[in-house]
């Protein structure tokens, strides 16, 4: 069997009319299923194949209706023709790009002298189709950039077009870009204002913030640098979450990304947001900063935590001789009662009582179950103005943990740029990163997105192309 696959051009130019292209010619033995269907190097040879035509013959149809100028409609004088390439999902394909002198209307409008221009050159400024540059930006945020150059080449005809630098290099056009949107939008955010009590949100529950450290890729001058990444996930009334993230350096302000990530996900400028965080001090100046934001709670999960390894050393302790280990269950329970009601600034004379208690003793000063008193009551005294009744969020079936800011930070920064690789990034690196593999994870990265935040230009053209065209008809 010999199955021979054409492209028939179909236009109403006559002069576009040609003889049909082969594609592809597969032979197969009558009496053999082993190799059943097209192979997957067949397939991607005869994808390429039907690229190459589509783009050549789409090219050549869009040229004629611009060699001729757009105001008094004269053909333009051709001065020469170049090939630049154009780089698809499909491969590569060269296309002709003719250049033409200016026409004489234009030199007497400007009174200037003549010049030369490439339309099509003008029209595919970036030389690369927005499916590859979203394929390239997807999946070289989630897998590292030789992985994702590797599995593209291995389903697409790519082999000559992609490479592990050029995936690099993709993913910090696509995060700056959006980066840069960013910054717009933000300045374009209007005042936050409520007159009387602010309401809570009808949108967002809460957001609960984490933060994150990466090693650096400094010289080993600089040992110690790491890469602080901040991420962040919005409970929504309906159950959904969204996500958000970025590098503290690179930010000019991280209120103004809270503002920003909150007013994407639906919050008015009369409501307020609950924010969730650990004691780290850089989510006190982003909370106090922001226009949407009520204020900040302290997480319980990190109280709990603390509160756990006071009760677990008070077990390891009883073998010991000391004060009354049932009595100082009874209060570090006690104490923690009174913080999940939130009242710390009771709890915290206990906690101080239980470590003078601690010190009287001589084989009990200084111990780990010393130091973890010490710790808890310090943490609780440090931020009591961010505590609240945890028990009466619990049973409104609000959030009281940051647990889900911690799962963010594993989904946007663990398993892509620390646990299972262990690699060393730049700042500007982790960044863009961490912008694309959000707006991807949030499915807000598309095709039709990064060619509206990456392309502006492109399109900016294909329409005064086609308004002045319009005019000239």
């Amino acid at each position: 069997m010999k199955l021979i696959i054409e492209a028939r051009l179909e236009s109403a130019d006559p002069h576009l009319q040609r003889e049909p292209l082969r594609l592809a010619s597969i032979e197969r033995p009558n009496d053999d299923l082993e190799r059943l269907g097209l192979s997957l190097e067949e397939g991607r040879e005869q994808m390429a194949a039907a690229q190459s035509a589509v783009v050549s013959n789409h090219v050549a149809d869009w040229l004629t209706r611009r060699d001729y100028c757009r105001h008094c409609c004269t053909p333009f004088r051709r001065k020469d023709s170049r090939s630049i390439v154009v780089r698809t999902v499909f491969g590569k394909v060269s296309v002709e790009s003719p250049r033409f002198w200016s026409c004489t209307c234009d030199r007497v409008r400007s009174a200037g002298p003549a010049y030369t221009m490439s339309p099509l050159a003008e029209a595919l400024p970036r030389r690369t189709t927005p499916e590859l540059e979203y394929l390239q930006a997807k999946w070289a945020a989630h897998l590292p950039y030789a992985a994702a150059t590797a599995m593209l080449k291995e389903v697409l005809p790519l082999q000559d077009s992609i490479s592990t630098t050029g995936a690099k290099n993709r993913i910090r056009v696509v995060g700056r870009d959006i980066d840069a949107q960013i910054e717009r939008q933000i300045a374009a955010l209007p005042e936050a204002h409520a007159e009387g009590e602010a309401r809570e949100s009808a949108r967002v529950t809460a957001v609960s913030v984490d933060s994150a450290w990466l090693k650096h890729c400094a010289p080993r001058k600089f040992t110690g640098r790491q890469v602080n990444i901040i991420a962040g996930r919005a409970t929504l009334r309906d159950g959904k979450t969204k996500l958000y993230a970025y590098v503290g350096k690179k930010v000019p302000s991280a209120a103004a990304r809270l503002d920003h990530f909150l007013a994407r996900q639906g919050v008015n400028s009369d409501e307020r947001v609950t924010v969730i965080s650990d004691g780290a001090g850089e989510f006190t100046k982003a909370v106090d900063g922001s226009r949407f934001a009520r204020g900040r709670i302290l997480d319980w999960f990190h109280i709990a935590m603390k509160f756990r390894a006071v009760e677990q050393s008070i077990l390891n302790s009883r073998r010991i001789e000391g004060p009354d280990w049932d009595r100082l269950t009874r209060e570090i329970n006690s104490a923690k009662w009174l913080v999940w009601h939130g009242k710390g600034r009771k709890a915290v004379p206990r906690l101080q009582a239980m470590s003078e208690e601690l010190e009287k003793w001589p084989n009990q000063e200084h111990t780990a179950l010393w130091w973890n008193v010490r710790k808890v009551c310090g943490y609780i005294r440090s931020h009591t103005r961010f505590l609240v009744n945890y028990g009466a969020r619990y049973r409104k079936g609000l959030p009281i943990s940051s647990s889900i800011a911690e799962s963010a930070v594993n989904q946007i920064v663990s398993a892509r740029m620390a646990k299972k690789q262990q690699m060393r990034w730049s700042d500007d690196g982790a960044h863009v990163l961490a912008l694309v593999r959000v707006a991807d994870l949030n499915g807000e990265l598309s095709v039709d997105s990064l060619g509206d935040i990456t392309l502006p230009r492109r399109r900016d053209l294909e329409k005064s192309w086609n308004a002045s065209f319009a005019m000239a008809a």
